[in-house]
């Protein structure tokens, strides 16, 4: 049975809300401006809001399994990053494999390189994946949700 998905909500903090900070940042050039600091605070409740709206789902300002459903879902242009990818959706992969322990917290840095694919393969052979280096639905799904 798969892990359920996080849910996050205005005074949450940590690792998934900087992943969801990045994601956010990465799926409309107008939301750019977010800080991925994992707090989530008021701007981060605006723009969650603003993407439920965006996705037309319910408008609640909560991170949920909808919301984490419709970021990771590959529809948003960007959000399946494989090597040779580069940003923000590139940087939430790997805030989630270092959480996971597959990346050394230095490795944030938006370029989807052989230390990345190697840390996405590793998770995706351990998480019984198919292991293919691509950070797709399934496999978003598993790095935000599994618990260490």
């Amino acid at each position: 049975m798969a892990d359920s998905w996080p849910v996050l909500r205005r005074g949450s903090s940590g690792p998934d809300v900087k992943t969801l900070q990045y994601l956010l940042r990465a799926a409309r050039e107008a939301w750019r401006h977010l800080a991925a600091d994992g707090e989530f605070g008021p701007k981060t409740e605006e723009i969650v809001r603003a993407f439920q709206d965006f996705a037309g789902i319910d408008v609640d300002g909560i991170v949920g399994p909808v919301t984490w459903g419709k970021l990771t879902d590959g529809r948003t242009i960007g959000s399946t990053v494989r090597k040779g990818d580069h940003g923000d959706f590139v940087r939430a992969a790997q805030t989630e494999l270092v959480k996971q322990g597959y990346l050394d917290r230095n490795g944030v840095d938006g370029d989807f390189g052989p230390k990345t694919d190697t840390a996405v393969r590793r998770f995706q052979e351990a998480a019984e994946l198919h292991v293919d280096g691509i950070v797709g639905p399934k496999t978003w799904r598993q790095l935000i949700s599994r618990r260490t």
